[in-house]
């Protein structure tokens, strides 16, 4: 989500995260043309949710958004690859977000109901005989 007040500026919509890095920074690539990119502000303040299908969670993020338009800005991205930044010049949209603040937020809608079902998973599996699976939950929180 862009959260800069100017009236021309990147629209919402679905991004796919590139690369991220020990520093706090996100390669996100946007489905827009190159050339839109001169209507819009190069740094904006943004937000962010990442989703993972089959997760119980996401990650809401905010930071300061880069909108990166020449090879030199993309070298900084280690998962830009010579073909990548070729394509680029035609279609997409790469932006840095620079992260200060992140969440991780639970999906799970009816605590109570998730807890019934884990037990019934629980008690199936002792019936079964296999031992007891624990679910693995990303938990890491910074803010800078």
């Amino acid at each position: 989500m862009n959260l800069s007040d100017q009236e021309f500026r990147l629209p919402n919509g679905i991004a796919r995260l590139i690369h991220a890095d020990e520093q706090g920074n996100c390669w996100l690539l946007f489905h827009t043309n190159l050339q839109d990119a001169g209507a819009f502000e190069k740094e904006f303040p943004a937000r962010i949710r990442l989703y993972e299908k089959g997760k119980d969670y996401y990650i809401e993020a905010g930071g300061k958004a880069v909108i990166q338009t020449s090879p030199d800005e993309w070298a900084a991205c280690p998962a830009i690859s010579y073909g990548m930044a070729k394509a680029l010049r035609y279609h997409g949209l790469i932006v840095c977000l620079k992260l200060n603040q992140v969440t991780v937020i639970s999906t799970q809608r009816n605590h109570f109901l998730q807890s019934f079902y884990n037990w019934i998973e629980q008690t199936a599996d002792w019936f079964i005989g296999e031992p007891t699976r624990k679910r693995a939950m990303g938990t890491h929180v910074f803010s800078s």
